[in-house]
């Protein structure tokens, strides 16, 4: 009996062991389906980090090339594949009108990488001629394109002009909108366009190109500008190297709070300009103002040029000089060396700096 019993037990014993690994193996097996669903939860969590982290990359490498002023369509595209959304592909691809081109219109903004593209800018809107390039960028702080150009002079307070080999003719008229175009007898590439760009600030740059390097340019452009006469500028700064500067008054008169010119290897006309202050440098080339009228200060400086200066009549100035082998005339009196002279009321401050170069002024 007692060996009966035993053994039943026994079997009691090893159904109830039975039962508790089945039940432990039942744990087990919940727990690992469990850890395995937190895994693949991170591990796509991980992916989705991953890939913001990629677009956060993309879009700090076009801010900083856009506020350099070098924007890389690359990287555009490449935003709008990460994005991989039928409106960012829409956007990136949107296409100027033929007949119009809006500079704030045609890019989209790679910090948002979808329909916000057509962002207006803030500066101006700029409405291009049919043979203006379609290449064109913006963001909220500039706009920027390629290519003659014709735009609404709102909002826009300075220009500046950085030209090399050819001209610059700045020309005030009657119309009421900046009109910009460039010709060459050479054909003009992509990469030798005229760049130009618009900043939060209303300051309108022209340069040669893109890259506003002449060493790689290989071609001479004249640059021809429209002003309207009605326009008010703070500031009107031109710059040119082996090229020359004409500000013409043929169709009308501009009046500007400061107005700056300068040349190296080329000459500089000046006439129909009112402004409160002006200057003029030259290295190797010749200066020539008249018909302006300027209300404090007018500074003149040559190397190895000439400069002339016709100055309204009756207009009392206070000149001083400093010349090295050259001479100033003021007034029919022949200067030279250092020194500080008054004419009538003084009212103009004229400060004159030549080192071989004769200057003359006569009112």
């Amino acid at each position: 009996m007692t060996n009966k019993t035993n053994a039943i037990l026994k079997i009691i014993a090893g159904c109830v062991a039975a039962v508790l690994l089945l039940g432990i193996l039942v744990v087990l097996i919940q727990i690992n389906a469990s850890l395995k669903a937190q895994d693949d939860t991170q591990s796509d969590n991980a992916v989705a980090t991953r890939a913001t982290d990629d677009d956060v990359d993309i879009v700090n490498a076009y801010d900083n090339e856009a506020a350099n002023g070098d924007t890389d369509e690359s990287a555009v595209t490449t935003a709008a594949e990460v994005s991989e959304t039928p409106e960012a592909t829409t956007t990136a691809a949107t296409e100027a009108e033929p007949e119009t081109t809006t500079t704030e219109a045609t890019t989209t903004q790679a910090a948002t990488t979808t329909t916000q593209a057509t962002t207006t800018t803030a500066a101006a809107t700029t409405t291009a001629p049919a043979t203006s390039s379609a290449t064109s960028s913006s963001n909220s702080n500039y706009s920027s394109a390629t290519g003659d150009f014709t735009m609404d002079t709102t909002g826009i307070t300075d220009i500046e002009i950085d030209w090399y080999s050819g001209s610059v003719t700045v020309i005030p008229y009657s119309g009421t909108t900046i009109q910009v175009s460039e010709t060459s007898s050479s054909t003009i590439s992509s990469s030798n366009v005229l760049y130009y760009t618009v900043n939060k600030y209303g300051e309108l740059k022209i340069n040669f190109n893109s890259s506003n390097r002449f060493s790689n340019a290989g071609i001479s452009k004249d640059l021809t500008v429209y002003i309207p006469s009605s326009m008010y500028l703070d500031e009107l700064s031109i710059e040119a190297t082996s090229a020359d500067i004409v500000i013409s008054d043929a169709q009308g008169t501009l009046s500007v709070r400061d107005l700056s010119v300068e040349t190296t290897s080329g000459n500089s006309t000046i006439k129909g300009i009112t402004a409160t202050e002006m200057s003029a440098d030259t290295t190797s080339g010749t200066i020539s103002i008249s018909s302006c009228t300027i209300s404090t200060e007018l500074d003149i400086e040559v190397t190895s040029g000439s400069a002339t200066v016709a100055l309204p009549s009756g207009t009392g100035y206070t000149l001083e000089y400093e010349t090295t082998t050259g001479t100033v005339s003021a007034s029919g009196t022949t200067l030279k060396g250092e020194g500080r002279t008054t004419v009538g009321t003084g009212t103009l401050k004229i400060d004159v700096e030549t080192t071989s170069g004769n200057v003359t002024i006569t009112n």
